[in-house]
């Protein structure tokens, strides 16, 4: 088969996105970090989308996620 045929286990980011997305409209983040560091933001139609990590940006958006997700309490 060819390679675009193959499934792929786990994304990876290869480029990154240095534009600001609407925070409104992510839903999840995932750290990554080969081969590039990055947060990799999921949107709510489940868009995944390689932002770099170290923008100020990214920060404030993976708290405000961070803050709406229901609290774990034991």
């Amino acid at each position: 088969g060819s390679a675009g045929s193959q499934s792929m286990r786990k994304a990876r980011c290869v480029n990154l996105r240095t534009r600001q997305l609407n925070i409104q409209n992510l839903v999840k983040y995932e750290k990554h970090h080969l081969p590039l560091s990055a947060i990799v933001f999921i949107t709510r139609d489940g868009i995944k989308i390689c932002v770099s990590a170290d923008q100020k940006w990214v920060q404030t958006a993976m708290k405000k996620i961070k803050e709406k997700l229901p609290a774990k309490r034991k």
